[in-house]
């Protein structure tokens, strides 16, 4: 019921929220287009390019499972602003993972802000989740300052969790607890 739920749009204030199970054949290929894109591959745990097949049973397998949800994001006027997602998703401890980019081929300046409060208004006013939590790449300096400023503390550090470029790489672990918790 509650999946079912996440799998639903959302709005918040001016912009919609569209769940990847819902997109057209035209979103689906531009967000594998902004996925596969350098400047948002680079800070991806996996890096590789996505084929069409890939990103098409990608989006089947959230259609039948119970721990991701994806969305793409548009404002009011219909431009693509990024995409955000709850992972691992923990109804019992009220708890997910988020994931979030922006439209690299749309650089509207408080993207970023409106993406994140979109999805924290889902995770804690919809869904009342208690804790979100991020992991990323340690080098990824503009993300985690990003964060900070948005309210999550570093909670942790995940040494050489993340093989990229032939290397390995730390993780930076991220949460917030939702305010006026219970």
């Amino acid at each position: 019921m509650q999946m079912a739920m996440l799998r639903k749009r959302f709005k918040l204030k001016n912009n919609i929220a569209i769940n990847f199970i819902n997109l057209s054949k035209e979103e689906k290929g531009m967000v594998r287009r902004w996925r596969n894109n350098k400047d948002i591959r680079k800070w991806l745990f996996t890096g590789h390019i996505i084929s069409a097949k890939e990103h098409s049973r990608f989006i089947e397998a959230l259609e039948k499972g119970d721990k991701n949800t994806y969305w793409l994001v548009k404002n009011i006027s219909g431009e693509s602003l990024g995409v955000i997602s709850l992972n691992r998703i923990n109804f019992k401890n009220r708890n997910a993972y988020l994931g979030i980019y922006t439209n690299p081929e749309f650089r509207h300046p408080l993207a970023g802000r409106q993406l994140l409060a979109l999805l924290k208004k889902i995770a804690f006013k919809i869904f009342k989740f208690h804790t979100l939590k991020l992991e990323v790449i340690a080098d990824n300096k503009r993300a985690i300052g990003f964060y900070k400023k948005s309210g999550f503390i570093r909670e942790g550090r995940l040494s050489e969790f993340v093989h990229k470029n032939g290397k390995w790489q730390d993780a930076i672990v991220m949460g917030i607890i939702r305010k006026g918790r219970n």
